[in-house]
């Protein structure tokens, strides 16, 4: 390299094409200086040219521009979970179940809906037990194939008389088509899981082997 010329790191021009500045520009250094083989164009781009603006439209009062907007797909947040089958006798409770309640023993609750006599019922599965549970006419009643909720974002809402807040889930539904939603009780200072009957006005739920009622609850919703 011969005297007084610093080492650039590039040819004539470096990759990007950007010829280097005149003699006199700041970026020279003086003779015998080698600068690090990297144009300053990778971290301080020159900026883009500019693009051509489309001219302001000026039409009468006869004629009317509708603008054009470029399409968006968006996910609406209600479709943003998925239930999964499970099975008691395979010890299969999918990861990422949505976590629901306390049992009395502490052990932990989880969502879950179950087929039974042609409804579609909202259910407990407490993992540790190797159990699911729904509430049906009076009794507790144990199910071995189920299907567990895989949630996106949940939060809870408190509700009463069967009503249900905007985005509650629907966890199931009765043999009639009547749609079933998923709520939550406290009860002996446990917090369990159960379904909201809208005509009903109530929401059921399994404990300690019977089902129970509570005309104030919490309802899942979707954020």
């Amino acid at each position: 390299m011969p005297h007084g010329h610093p080492y650039h790191g590039y040819g004539a021009y470096p990759p990007h094409q950007y010829p280097p500045p005149p003699p006199g520009h700041p970026m020279y250094a003086p003779a015998g200086v080698m600068y690090y083989p990297m144009h300053p164009a990778y971290f301080y781009p020159y900026p883009p040219p500019q693009q051509p603006v489309d001219p302001v439209q000026v039409v009468d009062g006869e004629e009317e521009v509708v603008p054009e907007l470029p399409g968006e797909t968006v996910e609406l947040p209600w479709s943003t979970y998925r239930w999964v089958p499970a099975c008691l006798s395979q010890r299969s409770i999918p990861p990422g179940a949505l976590r629901v309640g306390v049992d009395a023993d502490g052990e932990e609750i989880y969502a879950g809906r179950a087929h039974h006599e042609g409804h579609i019922m909202p259910a407990k599965v407490i993992p540790s037990k190797n159990s699911c549970y729904i509430s049906f006419r009076g009794e507790e009643i144990l199910k071995d194939q189920f299907e567990v909720l895989v949630p996106a974002m949940f939060a809870w809402q408190f509700s009463s008389n069967g009503e249900v807040p905007p985005g509650a889930v629907e966890a199931g539904q009765t043999a009639s088509g009547e749609k079933l939603y998923f709520g939550r009780v406290t009860h002996d200072e446990c917090t369990t899981p159960g379904k909201i009957h809208p005509s009903h006005g109530t929401c059921y739920y399994p404990f300690d082997g019977e089902e129970r009622s509570s005309a104030e609850y919490e309802c899942l919703v979707l954020m």
